[in-house]
């Protein structure tokens, strides 16, 4: 499931498109791409469309602020990604390898 806060904000703001004009600099057609992205669960999209068009980041209002919450904090690490699980690394963990064959021996400066 999106996440609920934003999916409410963006609906609210395509609603509300039509007749009263948005304070952010985005269109109607930005929101309902942001929205495919949320709807799709497509993290990587999302972040991508948004660095792409910062503009609609720009504003003070609610969609904004949710944006740059949601970049931030996917720049950091900390998002689940819309709840989907992360995808396990392709290439597998290696066992530990020692490196020190021999005994340690002292080296004398020049």
């Amino acid at each position: 499931m999106p996440e609920p806060k934003l999916m409410a904000i963006v609906t609210a703001l395509m609603l509300m498109a039509g007749t009263v004009p948005a304070r952010a600099a985005y269109n109607i057609e930005q929101l309902q791409q942001i929205e495919q992205y949320i709807v799709g669960k497509d993290c990587g999209g999302l972040w991508t469309y948004l660095n792409a068009n910062p503009t609609i980041m720009a504003g003070d209002d609610a969609l904004a602020r949710e944006l740059k919450i949601f970049v931030s904090a996917t720049e950091r690490g900390q998002v689940a990604c819309f709840g989907v699980r992360p995808i396990p690394a392709v290439v597998p963990p290696t066992p530990v390898v020692a490196f020190a064959a021999t005994t340690p021996q002292r080296i004398e400066p020049y």
